[in-house]
This record gives structure tokens, sequence and C-alpha cells, in this order.
């Protein structure tokens, strides 16, 4: 079987002083979500930086389980960032596959309501369950060879969409970790094997290819030892072109919040965060820009439109 290359190393479009850019926006209960989102990207530097109307673009969103927001996308954060993208003139497919113990991902989509949120934007769904699986060399220190769906390997773009939540085995669960959403159930396994080197191989497996960008949900998050319970608000939305400088200031929001769990560590220990930086996937050192509440440029209409697209598909 032939074996792929991975891809070329996605150039950051986002950075200001030589750093990777950040950037925070505040939302609360009443706040338009699209223009929340809208003014994160634009504060980023805009679509424009890395996508021209008419792209094609794969949308990685979180639905590994069937359980609501934050351990899967929200539908209204979802219809926000689609929204935003089709306004650009972008072609919207969305990617995932659920985690083995909520097999089949039709389910889990299915129970999650995403289908309908998907279809009122023409946006088509790509089981990667289903997917021709593909062999990659990576030749990282803890994988050399992974298998990935040919559809997201080949995709001329990617957006990420993580929650923000703190994991039991990957300690925080954001834009690295999004990855095993598309690495195949048997690396899944093998990953799971050697809980020392977990993080590690998180990490490595975004070797393959990278996100142009990613738009972080941080409205609610989980701090308990499991991901699960132990809510907490920290109300932002973030967006950045670089996976390690999003998770690392994500991580930072979170140890903020008291509770028993896995990234109450130094940032400098957290391995997924440092085994990426090695390879060059992302920096620790980045360039925040923190916003305040404010309307941005676009026509608005009396209503969110993303809340709308919801409350009409449920």
């Amino acid at each position: 079987m032939e074996v792929y290359p991975r891809n070329k190393r996605n150039e950051n479009a986002y950075i200001q002083n030589d750093k990777p850019l950040v950037v925070k926006v505040p939302h609360f209960n009443g706040d338009y979500l699209v223009d929340t989102v809208y003014t994160a990207i634009e504060t980023l530097g805009g679509l424009n930086k890395k996508f021209r109307s008419g792209d094609s673009v794969i949308v990685k969103p979180n639905f590994n389980c069937p359980d609501p927001t934050p351990l899967s996308t929200g539908l209204d954060f979802l219809a926000a960032v689609f929204e935003i993208l089709t306004d650009f003139g972008l072609h919207i497919k969305v990617g995932e596959m659920c985690g083995r113990a909520a097999w089949p991902t039709e389910d889990v989509v299915q129970k999650l309501k995403v289908l309908p949120v998907m279809k009122r934007y023409g946006v088509d769904f790509i089981n990667f369950e289903k997917d021709d699986w593909i062999p990659v060399e990576i030749s990282g220190d803890f994988w050399k060879v992974i298998h990935v769906p040919r559809t997201i390997y080949e995709a001329t773009h990617r957006v990420y969409l993580p929650n923000m939540r703190c994991h039991s085995s990957a300690r925080f669960s954001g834009a690295i970790k999004l990855g095993v959403g598309w690495l195949s159930p048997e690396d899944r396994e093998i990953m799971h094997r050697d809980k020392d080197k977990t993080e590690q191989m998180i990490a490595e497996i975004n070797l393959a290819f990278q996100p142009d960008i990613i738009i972080m949900d941080g409205r609610r998050s989980t701090v308990g030892w499991a991901g699960r319970g132990d809510y907490v608000y920290p109300n932002v939305v973030m967006a950045s072109g670089d996976m390690v400088a999003i998770d690392t200031e994500a991580i930072k929001i979170l140890k903020q919040y008291p509770s028993r769990n896995r990234i109450q560590i130094p940032i400098d220990e957290m391995k997924t965060l440092t085994t990426a930086q090695k390879h060059g996937l992302g920096k620790m050192d980045y360039q925040i820009i923190e916003m305040e509440p404010h309307l941005s440029t676009r026509e608005k209409n009396n209503n969110d439109p993303a809340a709308i697209a919801v409350m009409n598909d449920l």
C-alpha cells in the first residue's frame, strides 16, 4: 500500500511582532454570537489572509459524543461559523468521527441535531468512519505512520472548532486534541495503551496536516477530572492560526478555576504543548489581543442569525 507524505507545513498567516496571534473576545448572554465570532476573526486579520471566495474548506468540529456543549460543539456556534464562512463565499463540508464508545457517528450527529443546521447552510457531512483511510508517514518520536481520512488529508483548507475543557487522559481538550477525531480507530487504540505517551502522541498526529484557522468556543467549559461536571463560564471566544498558542492561552484561563484536574501543573510541563512546539506545530510564546465587547461592522438584523437558524431547526 502506498504511504503518503505528511502535508507541507501550513504557514500561519496570523502573526504580529514575529509571534503568533491569539484573539480573545468576550461573549455574554444576549450578545450576538455571529458578531462575537466575526469580531474574533476580523481582529485576527480576517479570512482573506488565508482564503478566497469560492474556496472549499473542511470544518472540523467536536462531535465525539452525544453530550451537549462544552463536550460537543454547540449548534449556535456551528451556525455562527457557517454564517460567516458562507457569507465570505466559502464552500463548506463538515468532517468528523465520534469516539468508539459512542459509535456510530450517524447516531451522535442525529442526537445532537446537527444535520438540520448543516442543511440550512447547504453544508455536506463527511462521516470519517466511512472515508477512505490512508497511511501517512509523519516520522515523529512516537509515531512513524498514522492512518487518516483521505478527505481531510487532501483538503485545500481546514477550519478547526475546538471547545475549551479539561480532559482525563489528555489533560486538556482543545485545538491540538481535536485531531483525534480524524485519527483511525486502530491508531486511537494504540495511542491510549501507554498513558505516559498519550499526550505526546496526540500532539504528533498533527504533523500530518494543520488547520488554517482555529475558532475556539470558551463560553462554557469544564474543569473537572474527567472533563464532565464542574462547569465554569469563561465567556470568551478565541481565534488563532496557531494551535499551540491558542491551547496555551485556553489552559491559562482554565487554571484560574480551582478544581481537581490534570492541568494544575506548570504550563511548560504540558506534554501536548511542549511536544507540538518541539515539532514546529506552534509556539507557546504568542501575542494576545483581548477585545472589549463591541458591535462589528456587519449588517445585523434584530436577532442573531445563528440563534434563529438553530431555533428554527430544532
